[in-house]
């Protein structure tokens, strides 16, 4: 009787596999955020929030670009996944300011909407 080992993955290998999982989800998230900023009730009504919004789109744009680099980076096993793991708590960090930054965004828009109703014409 012949035994079989079964390849259990290091513990390296393991945390690149969780890595690129958070990292996946983290781009569904940006990009449902970018859907979202693309809804109509997110159109801006002032230059001010056009600015706001076009710096949003950019920010997450630029996220979206990083956490793809990143991702494929560690599927094609480049460098070490140590040097990847502060990247990806900078990109987490900068999707939480963003994400923070476009639910203060679309507060604003929304009470802008209320304003623009209650100007008499």
């Amino acid at each position: 009787m012949t035994t079989t080992k079964k390849h259990q993955p290091s513990v390296r290998e393991t945390d690149k596999n969780v890595l690129v999982l958070r990292l996946e989800l983290n781009q569904k998230d940006v990009k449902r955020l970018r859907s979202q900023l693309s809804s109509y009730r997110c159109e801006p009504t002032t230059y001010s929030l056009f600015e706001r919004i076009e710096s949003l789109r950019n920010g997450l744009d630029n996220l979206s670009k990083t956490n793809s680099e990143i991702i494929r980076s560690l599927k094609e096993k480049k460098k070490k996944v140590d040097y990847y793991v502060e990247r990806a708590k900078y990109q987490f960090s900068e999707f939480n300011n963003l994400h923070s930054s476009i639910e203060d965004y679309i507060q604003r828009a929304i009470e802008g909407e209320r304003y623009q109703d209650h100007i008499p014409t």
